[in-house]
């Protein structure tokens, strides 16, 4: 597996914990939101046996509010992550396209949660080399960030990352580039936190991108300042 891949791999599971279907926390069901935490929790930490068991009840427990309410949008996202990371394509596939379609029908098809689904889709996409599926969905996810937040939002630059690892993973570096430094930029701008894990993830984009066009001076540079922020990531 070259580098590429890995890259929009490890994307699935930052894709889930930091944008999943926002709004969705319905606080005071206890139980689903314990199951799903617990879930998130674990699909953090790698422990996947244990994340598929807790969203599956999680899922499980959404479906009784009715079976397109927007609970079981998010804890079908959820679990879909877990089985891409399994190594379980199909059935991801088929619970982000159900996630998708209950999304749509409750929120619309330009919000930012629907976009987030529609992104980890197109990475599931790349990942099975289906690239002209999962170009028009990763550049739907963009569109969306780009109108609901705006071109120097840190979700924006999410979105630009993957677009950017989509791009080298088939040797187009010149616009794989051009994307993962406009998603630094806007990192840089935001003054985000130096160990910050999207940080770190850009970084190692450009690096490999810089490495893989052999300008081995500039890739050292940027490996450099990687080194210093994998030292202070909030989380390894």
């Amino acid at each position: 597996m070259t580098w590429p891949v890995r890259t929009l791999k490890r994307v699935l599971l930052v894709v889930v914990t930091a944008v999943t279907l926002p709004g969705f926390a319905f606080a005071q069901d206890t139980l689903w939101n314990t199951w799903r935490q617990g879930g998130l929790q674990a699909l953090h930490e790698g422990r996947l046996a244990d994340a598929e068991r807790l969203l599956t009840s999680a899922l499980e427990q959404a479906e009784k509010y009715g079976l397109e309410d927007l609970r079981v949008a998010d804890a079908a996202n959820d679990l879909a992550v877990v089985y891409a990371n399994s190594g379980r394509p199909l059935e991801a596939e088929l619970l982000f396209n159900r996630a998708l379609t209950i999304g749509e029908k409750g929120l619309g098809v330009d919000h930012p949660g629907v976009g987030a689904t529609i992104q980890n889709l197109g990475i599931l996409y790349a990942t099975q080399e289906r690239y002209r599926e999962a170009e028009p969905l990763l550049k739907r996810s963009l569109a969306i960030n780009l109108k609901a937040y705006g071109g120097t939002h840190v979700r924006t630059a999410l979105s630009l990352k993957t677009l950017s690892s989509f791009y080298a993973i088939q040797g187009q570096m010149g616009e794989a580039e051009r994307l993962i430094q406009k998603s630094l930029a806007i990192l840089e701008e935001s003054r985000v936190r130096q160990g910050d894990p999207q940080l770190v993830s850009t970084l190692e984009v450009l690096a490999a991108i810089l490495r893989n066009t052999n300008r081995d001076h500039e890739a050292e540079e940027i490996e450099g300042r990687l080194k210093t922020a994998q030292d202070t990531t909030v989380y390894r």
